[in-house]
């Protein structure tokens, strides 16, 4: 029987219009499973206040965080909440699934946990040319192709703890370090991407799943940017096939940053932040 299942998501009061619309189109399809919040840093005051109204409790050990915080100073010259996601290996859950709050979640996640019988992550995509890693990651012969090709978005990743520990990724942090030339330092992303490839544990993504079988039944995370994707009515309805999972304000276009008529699938994320899902 599986232990205690539930979700973590990263945010501050700085993306509470962003964490809204997650929060709205979570419950609307996720209605029981436990939510945590791990705040990006301490400015959450406004953000916790929605705990009750959505359901979500707020992360309380602030050291495990702070060691967090610590790791991203390894890559970055100041300090990247981002790497705070990390504290969800070590965490309350036995089994979660980790969603980047710049997300709409549209259909039930619990699916996802099935796989984890066979692999200790899955995230939603992978194998994304030019994500994690610079081209010259080819040629510092410290990773394997399949490792590097995995290149995974790490904003929906689903594991389990004790998959990854604190003391795990300490002890790997000399050899991510080598490869830091080879990243793609914007967040957490590669070395995150480096923690799962070199854990010795198997791992897959949706995305991955879907093309090696077949199975165009598989949910997949929508990228808003992706061309000729249509929304209606907080649906995607083009293309139909595979269903949406979720839609990704990913990078370089976030609906909060930039002019309406400049982001993709405006409609659609309005329609989440607007929505009321629990009254």
């Amino acid at each position: 029987m599986p232990g205690k299942r539930g979700v973590y998501f990263v945010a501050n009061d700085r993306v509470v219009e962003l964490v809204t619309a997650f929060l709205n189109s979570f419950r609307r399809t996720n209605p029981d499973i436990p939510l945590r919040l791990i705040p990006f840093d301490g400015e959450y005051g406004r953000i916790a206040a929605l705990g009750e109204r959505y359901g979500f409790t707020v992360w309380e050990d602030e050291q495990l965080l702070a060691r967090c915080d610590e790791l991203s100073l390894s890559f970055h010259e100041r300090r990247k909440g981002h790497f705070r996601k990390l504290a969800a290996w070590e965490g309350e859950f036995d089994e979660f699934v980790y969603i980047d709050s710049d997300t709409a979640v549209l259909r039930n996640v619990d699916f996802v946990f099935d796989y984890l019988a066979d692999y200790g992550f899955v995230t939603a995509t992978s194998n994304l040319p030019g994500r994690a890693w610079k081209e010259t990651i080819k040629q510092a012969a410290k990773l394997t192709r399949e490792q590097y090709e995995y290149a995974a978005n790490t904003g929906f990743v689903t594991s389990r703890k004790g998959a990854l520990t604190l003391a795990g990724i300490t002890a790997a942090l000399p050899g991510a370090r080598e490869l830091a030339p080879h990243m793609k330092l914007g967040y957490e992303q590669p070395f995150l991407n480096y923690l799962i490839v070199t854990s010795g544990l198997p791992y897959t993504s949706l995305h991955h799943l879907r093309t090696t079988t077949g199975d165009q039944t598989i949910p997949a995370e929508v990228f808003a940017w992706t061309p000729g994707v249509q929304a209606k009515d907080g649906e995607i309805v083009h293309p139909a096939s595979p269903p949406a999972l979720t839609v990704h304000w990913t990078e370089p276009v976030k609906p909060t940053q930039a002019d309406p008529s400049e982001v993709p699938l405006y409609d659609l994320w309005c329609h989440y932040r607007d929505l009321r899902a629990l009254t």
